[in-house]
C-alpha cells in the first residue's frame, strides 16, 4: 500500500517549503536592503539588526521510514543559525563602498530630526550607542541651531512662563534636564523667562 495522498500532498508541501529556505548571501543582502529602504542605519545598528535573524542554511536531505512502508518519505532539514560575523561585514563593507550605507548620512539625518527636542549630551550619548564616532558626533550637532536657542524653544512651547515658585522651577528644570540639555543653559532660559535679549551663552559643556 503506497502512501496516502495527504501524505504525499504534506510531503511535498513540507520539502518544497524548506527547500525554498535554503539561505545564500543574496538573501542576507536582499535583508539589508528592506531595512535600508525604510530609513537611514548606522553600520552597528544595522549589523545587529543582521545578527539577530537566524538565516537558514542549505538542506540536507533526510530518509524516514523504510520504502515499503506507508509512512516513508523524505525530508529537507534546514538548519537555521545567525549569519556570520565575517558574512555580515563583508556585506556591510560593499554597501558602504556602494554609498548605501553611511554612518555620517545616518548621524546627519537623526540629529536633524531629534535636535529640536533634545540638548547635545542626549544627541551625543544615543550617536555614540549606534556606532558613530566622536568627529562625526561634533560635526553633525555643530550643524544644528545652537543649544540655547532649542532649548529656549522647547521650554516655550511646553511652559511659556516663568515658575511661579521653587516647585514649578524643580519641575521645569528636571524636564529639560531630562532631554540632554546642559544644566547652565536650563538655568539661563528658566531665569531670562525665555527671553532671547539675555546674552547667550557663548559655549557650554558637552
Amino acid at each position: 500500500m503506497g502512501p496516502s495522498p495527504r501524505l504525499l500532498e504534506t510531503t511535498l508541501k513540507s520539502s518544497g517549503a524548506t527547500e525554498s529556505l535554503a539561505a545564500t548571501a543574496d538573501d542576507l543582502r536582499a535583508r539589508a536592503l528592506r531595512l535600508l529602504a525604510g530609513r537611514e542605519y548606522s553600520r552597528q545598528e544595522l549589523a545587529g539588526k543582521l545578527m539577530s535573524k537566524p538565516m537558514p542554511r542549505p538542506a540536507r536531505r533526510s530518509a524516514r521510514g523504510n520504502a515499503d512502508d506507508f509512512a516513508y518519505f523524505a525530508v529537507e532539514v534546514a538548519e537555521v543559525v545567525p549569519p556570520t560575523e565575517a558574512e555580515v561585514n563583508a556585506l556591510l563593507d560593499d554597501l558602504e563602498k556602494r554609498k548605501m550605507l553611511s554612518d555620517d548620512r545616518y548621524a546627519e539625518m537623526r540629529t536633524r530630526l531629534r535636535a529640536p527636542r533634545y540638548g547635545n549630551t542626549r544627541l551625543q550619548q544615543e550617536l555614540a550607542q549606534k556606532g558613530i564616532d566622536r568627529d562625526t558626533i561634533a560635526a553633525v550637532i555643530a550643524e544644528q541651531p545652537d543649544e540655547l536657542s532649542r532649548c529656549r524653544n522647547l521650554w516655550l512651547k511646553k511652559f511659556g512662563q516663568p515658575p511661579s515658585d521653587m516647585n514649578e522651577r524643580m519641575k521645569q528644570t528636571r524636564h529639560l534636564a531630562s532631554r540632554g540639555f546642559n544644566m547652565r543653559v536650563i538655568q539661563q532660559v528658566i531665569r531670562s523667562g525665555g527671553a532671547a535679549n539675555e546674552d547667550d551663552l557663548s559655549e557650554t559643556t558637552t
